[in-house]
């Protein structure tokens, strides 16, 4: 059986993970001084929060959680973004509690992932970041009750 081997597009990847990085940082612009913390309401029962979980000269990792009470904790969006100032990229680096992604998953590796999964999860930020610019609102502090 020959199969063809997969490559990775590393163009589409990076544009992605461009694009990403700017509409994040439409998303969150915010002073500075304070670590960030927002929370996005998309219609009437979708919620997710955002905090800033660590943050260095070069790169900041922002926790971003979908928040519902009456949702059970396996059917939560829950994904690690990291964004790459010098670069201007921002990229999920752990999607519901799964750490190192990469460009290429090998089949012999875990066949339960498909070849394209980095790809595949960025895509999905982006499609989330437009779900939050078309019907989304922004609370800016998430501190409260309720």
């Amino acid at each position: 059986m020959n199969k063809k081997r997969y490559v990775p597009d590393l163009q589409r990847l990076h544009s992605l993970a461009e694009r990403n990085y700017a509409a994040l940082q439409r998303l969150l612009t915010q002073s500075q001084d304070e670590p960030l913390q927002r929370e996005i309401l998309v219609g009437d029962q979708l919620r997710f929060q955002i905090e800033e979980k660590t943050s260095a000269r070069y790169t900041t990792d922002l926790a971003i959680a979908q928040t519902a009470p009456d949702t059970h904790d396996f059917v939560k969006a829950s994904f690690i973004v990291r964004l790459y100032h010098d670069a201007r990229m921002a990229e999920i680096i752990d999607c519901q509690g799964q750490e190192r992604l990469t460009a290429l998953t090998l089949t012999t590796e875990n066949p339960a992932y498909p070849r394209d999964e980095k790809l595949q999860l960025n895509q999905h930020l982006a499609d989330w970041l437009k779900l939050c610019f078309q019907t989304g609102r922004t609370q800016y502090e998430f501190n409260y009750a309720g």
